[in-house]
């Protein structure tokens, strides 16, 4: 099984001597930033899932997210709606499918979205205890539960939307497997990562908005 690379991201490396168990790479935030700093580029297939109570089944969501250090990503879901966030350089766009072509989104929410983009390049970075807009937490692996990082808000007024994130750390250095997204009340969305590559060339193309 693949994983993705952390934002993002974690796991244990067996020692050359059967002897004795290396130290497992999401030791603390600098082996952590270490593991991550081998990790140039990533493409990886996501599977998102939204569960509230207020609905008789979970909305769930398809799509493919690509990156390249130090800042480039493409966010795109392919089902059930099209839409496409790309960044390119420090440029934001968001393009959203209508009869066949994509078109800008140039609303407020751009704004906002640039925030939590600056959040992803640190997760990606594996930067996490840099954030300035959450208090993370490192939870080593535990018989039958993997490693994670366990994020809340420092600011009261985003705890009452977020009241936590929970990034689920993987087996290969670097890497995550799933983000679980927690809101206050009822509210909880699930992105796992599968079918992921490292390290691969990702022309300029993926990362700038279609014509």
């Amino acid at each position: 099984m693949n994983r993705l690379p952390a934002l993002t991201f974690a796991s244990l490396l067996l020692a050359v001597s059967p002897a004795h168990a290396a130290a497992p790479w999401y030791q603390d935030w600098s082996s952590i930033r270490q593991a991550a700093a081998g990790i140039k580029t990533i493409e990886a297939l996501f599977v998102q899932t939204r569960t509230l109570k207020i609905l008789s089944r979970p909305l769930v969501s398809k799509g493919l997210m690509a990156y390249r250090r130090p800042n480039d990503l493409r966010w795109e879901y392919r089902s059930p709606l099209q839409t496409l966030l790309v960044v390119r350089a420090g440029n934001v766009r968001r393009l959203i499918k209508h009869d066949n072509a994509w078109v800008v989104d140039s609303s407020a929410k751009l704004e906002a979205m640039k925030i939590v983009l600056g959040e992803i390049n640190l997760w990606l970075d594996g930067n996490f205890s840099s954030s300035r807009t959450f208090r993370p937490e490192l939870r080593p692996a535990q018989p039958g539960q993997p490693a994670q990082v366990e994020l809340k808000p420092v600011d009261p007024s985003l705890g009452k939307i977020i009241s936590r994130i929970v990034i689920v750390l993987g087996e290969h250095p670097g890497t995550v497997n799933a983000i679980d997204i927690f809101e206050e009340g009822e509210g909880v969305t699930h992105i796992a990562f599968e079918d992921a590559h490292f390290g691969r060339a990702i022309p300029d193309q993926q990362f700038e908005a279609p014509h």
